[in-house]
């Protein structure tokens, strides 16, 4: 029946994008701005994708279990998506991205990046997302989520928090960096600083990367926001941030 309609809309088959990046990096309001989109349909952290998705970015012993449900319970959105782009935003699928383009060979991935310092302090805020770091041994160790590696262990729970946070920024970083030389033309990274201070010119982008023939809503942009760390990080975590990623806020672009 679903089929039918596709076919009585004009939509004969819906293209998969899949919304990836750390937490606290701006992929909310990807998904939300892109879901706005007459020719998008999207979730976000629906279940049960997001949860599969999480536990396997957290212990990758669980793939040969929970992948195939993950699969099926994608391949269920698209059957019931009208809309040709379906969008979900499950970010820890930076874990699972390349296994994903195997299964869904026309897929796109948007990639978020952000300051890793206003990432940081933003993850230190949120109870949700700090959470793991306390839980951290009760996943596999080396735990890529968390960017821990075996000789951190030892010293893991005496961490200040703000390391540890920048630990998993750094691990989420080099995945990015080696995802787009896997990906290549199938992965597009938005800024989120580029995207506060050039917000049309983003969304231009995106339209086209995605091929869509209407303009995306222009979000609203607090670019206040842009720069909460520097009031919310004291100095002492600003040193420990720029200890465990290598380069100060001065060394940045942005």
């Amino acid at each position: 029946m679903l089929g039918k309609l596709k076919n009585t809309f004009g939509f004969t088959k819906t293209r998969p994008v899949f919304v990836i990046g750390t937490g606290r990096s701006g992929t909310h309001w990807i998904g939300y701005s892109l879901g706005a989109h007459p020719a998008v349909r999207a979730t976000v952290e629906e279940k049960p994708m997001f949860g599969l998705v999480t536990r396997m970015a957290m212990d990758p012993t669980l793939e040969p279990e929970l992948f195939d449900p993950l699969v099926r319970a994608y391949k269920r959105q698209l059957r019931k998506t009208l809309a040709p782009v379906y969008l979900d935003k499950s970010h820890p699928n930076i874990w699972l991205a390349d296994r994903l383009k195997q299964v869904f060979p026309d897929a796109l991935f948007l990639g978020t990046q952000r300051n890793p310092y206003a990432t940081v302090a933003s993850m230190m805020k949120h109870l949700g997302v700090s959470a793991w770091h306390s839980r951290w041994r009760e996943f596999p160790v080396p735990n890529r989520f968390l960017g821990i590696t075996a000789d951190m262990v030892a010293d893991y729970d005496a961490l200040p928090l703000a390391t540890q946070c920048a630990y998993r920024w750094r691990a989420h970083n080099a995945r990015m960096r080696d995802l787009e030389r896997q990906l290549g033309d199938d992965l597009f990274v938005v800024s989120y600083e580029s995207f506060a201070h050039h917000p049309q010119d983003t969304i231009d982008a995106l339209q086209h990367f995605l091929g869509l023939a209407a303009p995306i809503p222009v979000p609203s942009v607090n670019s206040e926001s842009l720069h909460k760390w520097k009031s919310q990080l004291s100095t002492e975590q600003i040193q420990q941030v720029q200890d465990a990623i290598g380069f100060s806020p001065d060394e940045m672009d942005s």
